[in-house]
């Protein structure tokens, strides 16, 4: 009976290592750098950065085989086209909160912009909402 509640115990730990959100937010963490990482960087532009934690969005970059002008792996500073991956060499990582890679379908709905490839996009900024006061959630209707 013992031996039958130790594998029961390790099953369930095994299961939770496993599960789909642990998977989630290892997929979402493979595809961001976040401000606390940048800090423990040596790099000084978001180029070494990628290219020191997250290299292989590098790889990403492709000629547009297409024609279409829309095969290459697109870059954002701050909600802001830029030219491309060369561009990542000029920005410093000293104010940067956020890089992260876009899959195709994450760049066309945050971007409005399609592409085959994805997106890095480069924040200097802090993206998640700020908190709502208690007292102005629920304004006081006249009467």
């Amino acid at each position: 009976m013992k031996k039958l509640a130790w594998l029961a115990a390790l099953a369930l730990v095994l299961g939770s290592i496993a599960s789909p959100a642990h998977a989630q937010r290892q997929r979402t963490d493979r595809n961001r750098i976040r401000a606390d990482e940048i800090a423990t960087s040596s790099a000084t532009t978001v180029y070494q950065l990628i290219q020191s934690k997250r290299g292989m969005w590098l790889m990403h970059q492709s000629t547009d085989m297409t024609g279409t002008g829309m095969g290459g792996l697109l870059v954002f500073f701050d909600g802001a086209q830029l030219d491309g991956v060369d561009d990542l060499r000029d920005i410093p990582v000293a104010n940067v909160r956020l890089v992260e890679f876009l899959t195709p379908h994450d760049a066309e709905q945050k971007l409005g912009k399609y592409t085959t490839v994805g997106a890095i996009r480069v924040l200097t900024h802090d993206e998640t909402p700020a908190p709502v006061p208690a007292d102005s959630a629920h304004p006081a209707h006249p009467r």
